[in-house]
């Protein structure tokens, strides 16, 4: 029998930066309530920023679980984080709180999942371990 293991260089650094980010994400959300943007801006909070938890939310808890951080789901999230720096810009939105809100909030996703992207990239290591059968 053979068994796949797994090694970790970044430890668990990767779970709590998901985590920051997801908690970022849910900022996002509740943000569109408090500041009331205009309604494609309000959706676009609502939509981007439940993704960017529920997505972040997903590393936290793969990281937790002994495994690496998902490359492909961290670089998602960051280019969520992106597109909710240039989202006010696209939308219009005139209204200095939830602007800066999403200026601030999206570059903050980025940097936080860019990390991410940049300590999992080689984190993952799958090796083939063979026990000796014996009959």
């Amino acid at each position: 029998m053979s068994e796949n293991t797994a090694t970790n260089r970044n430890g668990s650094t990767g779970g709590y930066v998901s985590a920051a980010t997801a908690l970022v994400g849910g900022w996002i959300v509740l943000s569109a309530f408090l500041y009331s943007p205009p309604a494609a801006n309000f959706w676009n909070d609502i939509i981007v920023g439940a993704a960017i938890g529920v997505i972040a939310g997903y590393n936290a808890v793969r990281a937790d679980d002994r495994e690496s951080v998902n490359t492909g789901a961290a670089s998602l999230v960051a280019l969520l984080g992106l597109w909710m720096v240039v989202a006010p810009f696209v939308f219009e939105t005139a209204f200095e709180g939830a602007f800066w809100s999403d200026v601030v909030s999206g570059a903050l996703v980025a940097v936080l999942a860019g990390y991410n992207v940049y300590q999992s990239r080689g984190t993952e290591r799958r090796t083939r371990t063979a026990e000796a059968e014996t009959r």
